[in-house]
């Protein structure tokens, strides 16, 4: 793994030794601040721009600097020595500041002068766990530390990400990712610079959210762009994560289920979910394309075809648990840790149609392919399933029977 490769885009510095105009930059005698070494040879090691900074940016530009940074480096101490409230108030700010660097999952590095372990003491758990700290996205060194005989210690900072998987998976990403956006928005656009209203046009024609369709296009269209080969297996393989059981079905939950809060209001898929009372479900297994209201119809006109489903205790789930799947009779199929580390078994024999009317208030996501694809094979199975003649117990080979 190369550093120079993996971190790229724009970095973002912030540090008050940029305050000083007259500050010489160049300065090999050692007696500018060492962040100016830093950034001058992070500049040319990994070919990166950077957008500095002498104090903490205002709250109001956060979002925007945060979703264009490749990563920051903060300086902790961005006030004046001996102003205890001055103090306080830096500290509180520079603490959000690393939350919404979290939130926008940008590895913050944290090269100051103090100490590094004076600075960890003032990070709270959420933001630098002390018994996990390989689970921060917070990498935090003393300035001259970094700097062994005038050079940056690249090491250092590739040891750090190599121990964070979560930081190298994302950066890894995000490189494959800006590869295949510029070659599809490129190729559409050399194709019509109004390829999106050609699209548009045709999702209104068809009577389908025409957003929705649009954003669903561009992200197939991506995935099908993607390397697939980017990571290495050198940094994530190896023995399992240490993850417990709860955190393991989360993780699921996040691959398998949309919730409802980033669905459009009235757009209607297959995959929807609904919670009933007493730990019961609906799945709506009608085709997208039923879905659309078409003729005038409204929204919660539209019909669903749903089959109920009931919450999984621990010991069902673990008894119908077998390698790696559950054992499932052929009316049925286990949707596992969905929704909330909840599990639903649904029941293909219980099939329910309701207006979308009657059931928008209580949508709580949408399943997501491969699972939800799996179920509505199983399900076309059962509805075309043929029983046979039941096979008599006497015809069975008894225990004590061998094969020739």
């Amino acid at each position: 793994m190369e550093l120079r490769n993996l971190m790229s885009g724009i970095a973002v510095v912030i540090d008050d030794a940029f305050e000083d105009a007259a500050a010489d930059r160049n300065d090999e005698t050692g007696s500018a601040d060492p962040i100016f070494r830093i950034v001058r040879q992070i500049e040319q090691e990994w070919n990166l721009p950077f957008c500095t900074a002498s104090r903490m940016p205002s709250d109001e530009t956060w979002p925007g600097l945060l979703q264009a940074a490749s990563f920051v480096l903060l300086d902790w101490r961005l006030w004046p020595a001996g102003t205890s409230h001055l103090e306080r108030a830096g500290i509180e700010e520079n603490i959000r500041f690393l939350r919404a660097a979290r939130d926008y999952v940008v590895p913050v590095f944290i090269f100051s002068n103090e100490s590094a372990e004076d600075v960890k003491s003032l990070l709270p758990e959420d933001v630098y766990p002390t018994k996990t700290p390989e689970k921060s996205f917070v990498f935090v060194r003393n300035k001259a530390s970094l700097l062994s005989g005038g050079s940056l210690d690249f090491g250092d900072i590739e040891r750090w990400i190599r121990r964070n998987a979560s930081v190298y998976a994302l950066k890894t990403w995000e490189r494959a990712f800006h590869a295949a956006k510029k070659e599809l928005f490129g190729s559409m656009y050399a194709r019509s610079p109004d390829w999106p209203r050609v699209f548009w046009k045709a999702y209104q024609d068809d009577g389908v959210d025409p957003s929705s369709s649009l954003t669903h296009l561009i992200n197939d269209s991506l995935r099908g762009r993607m390397r697939t080969g980017a990571f290495e297996a050198a940094i994530l393989a190896g023995p399992p994560a240490d993850a417990p059981s709860g955190d393991l079905r989360a993780l699921i939950g996040e691959t398998s289920f949309r919730p409802q809060r980033t669905l459009p209001e009235d757009e209607i898929g297959c995959g929807d979910t609904f919670r009933q009372s007493g730990g019961k479900f609906l799945l709506n297994l009608r085709p997208d394309c039923d879905c659309v209201p078409r003729d005038g119809a409204k929204p919660g006109d539209v019909e669903l075809y749903c089959v109920e489903g009931k919450k999984m205790s621990d010991s069902k789930l673990r008894g119908q648990y077998e390698g790696g799947h559950f054992n499932e009779r052929v009316w049925e199929s286990v949707a596992f840790a969905v929704h909330e580390a909840t599990s639903v078994r649904f029941d293909f024999r219980k099939l329910r149609v309701e207006k979308f009317s009657t059931l928008k208030e209580h949508r709580i996501g949408r399943l997501l392919h491969p699972y939800l694809t799996r179920i509505q094979q199983r399900y076309g199975l059962y509805l075309q399933r043929q029983g046979l003649p039941r096979v008599p117990e006497e015809a069975i080979p008894a225990a004590q029977e061998t094969e020739p």
